[in-house]
């Protein structure tokens, strides 16, 4: 009898062993299982959620002088999806109260840092889904800073406002940050975009040829000359 009893009790003590080691295993592989739920649907819900939220920027360049001005956009919480951001400024010969008291040019570029795999389109007067929209970037170039760090840097062609009346010109930058990049590794990465605009004094001849082809009765008028074909 007394060898059954210890027979029974090293039986038992096996299926507790066992018993605790395929419970620890179990314990072991929920743990890695939470883990991973934890880390990746964070990141696609993250996306997810700003995803579905607007990019709107408003930004407006006052050119009442000749100046240099720069103004920046910090794209922290853009995510991918199907729909492009948007983002609107201005650029006006008037602050509200005053206005040029030159005839001014003025030179547009944008510079973006390349962390994220971006696409940019620029509209002026007009946005990305008018049927006769025109993208006004003409140029696109990379360079490098002196620390090694790559931007893309795109320009339009020079632009024109009169001192004798108000004007503005309004542009929409649309960004494309497709939804085939839902991916972990752009989760917390963060892009930027500066938008410069460069203004001098023109004389009057040559703002009247700048202006020659599609403004030449507006500057008949205003300028009191004659309109050649």
């Amino acid at each position: 009898m007394k060898v059954l009893k210890n027979n029974i009790k090293k039986v038992l003590e096996n299926i507790n062993e066992k018993r605790f080691k395929l419970m620890a295993a179990i314990s072991l592989l929920l743990v890695i299982l939470l883990v991973m739920i934890f880390l990746t649907p964070t990141t696609l819900s993250k996306y997810s959620s700003e995803g579905n939220s607007t990019a709107e920027a408003s930004v407006a360049f006052y050119l009442v002088n000749t100046d240099y001005k720069t103004e920046a956009i910090l794209l922290d919480e853009i995510a991918p999806r199907n729909e492009p951001y948007t983002y609107t400024f201005e650029v006006l010969n008037n602050n509200g109260t005053k206005r040029t008291e030159t005839n001014l040019q003025y030179d547009l570029s944008i510079r973006t840092t390349t962390n994220l795999p971006l696409t940019y389109e620029l509209y002026l007067n007009s946005v990305y889904t008018d049927a006769n929209a025109e993208n006004a970037i003409v140029d696109q170039d990379v360079i490098q800073d002196s620390d090694g760090t790559y931007f893309n840097v795109f320009t339009t062609d020079t632009k024109y406002f009169s001192y004798l009346y108000n004007e503005k010109n309004t542009y929409q930058l649309v960004v494309y940050f497709p939804a085939t990049y839902i991916d972990a590794i752009y989760q917390d990465i963060v892009d930027s975009i500066e938008i410069t605009v460069n203004s001098k004094q023109v004389v009057d001849w040559y703002i009247k040829k700048a202006f020659y082809n599609d403004k030449c009765q507006i500057l008949q008028k205003r300028f009191n000359f004659y309109c050649n074909k």
